[in-house]
């Protein structure tokens, strides 16, 4: 009984090990409805592409966050940070209450295409940006001031 074991234990370790690996390459793993999507990475990634007039919301990702809290102190990022949350909140609500489009994207190229032919981009990867807004109106990108957003609204729904 003894050696049977011995002679058991080997071939049920490989087993086991064996049937945990996965000889797909990443690049052929398939996509489970619990998983995210497979994400570009690389310097080469594709900007999403825009045509419709849009309002466009930027919020910094957790790294900007960090080191806007080591520049403006403490205290002073969470005023900061609340500001802008409210302000947002603020002007999303003014905005889906028109039924303007909001666009949220958290990092990344944003390529603008206006139908007579005229493009933009916004670089979100620019580590310039915090809380930003913008109003693409269909031909033109402009930089919004989201404290007064019913004057955009004006200034660019005519």
């Amino acid at each position: 009984m003894k050696s049977m074991k011995k002679h058991l234990v080997l071939p049920v370790a490989f087993l086991t090990l064996a049937g945990c690996h996965n000889g797909k390459a990443p690049e052929e793993q398939e996509q489970t409805a619990s998983a995210p999507p497979l994400q570009n990475t690389g310097e080469h990634e594709a900007a999403t592409k825009i045509s419709h007039p849009c309002v466009v919301f930027y919020s910094p990702d957790s790294i900007q966050l960090e080191k806007l809290k080591k520049e403006n102190g403490e205290e002073a990022f969470y005023t900061l940070a609340d500001d802008n949350q409210n302000y947002m909140a603020d002007a999303r609500a003014f905005l889906e209450g028109k039924g303007i489009k909001i666009i949220e994207p958290g990092k990344g190229k944003i390529s603008f295409q206006s139908k007579s032919g005229q493009a933009a981009m916004l670089d979100l990867n620019d580590p310039k940006y915090s809380w930003e807004s913008w109003w693409y109106d269909g031909n033109k990108l402009h930089k919004i001031d989201m404290t007064d957003i019913e004057k955009a609204y004006k200034q660019y729904m005519k």
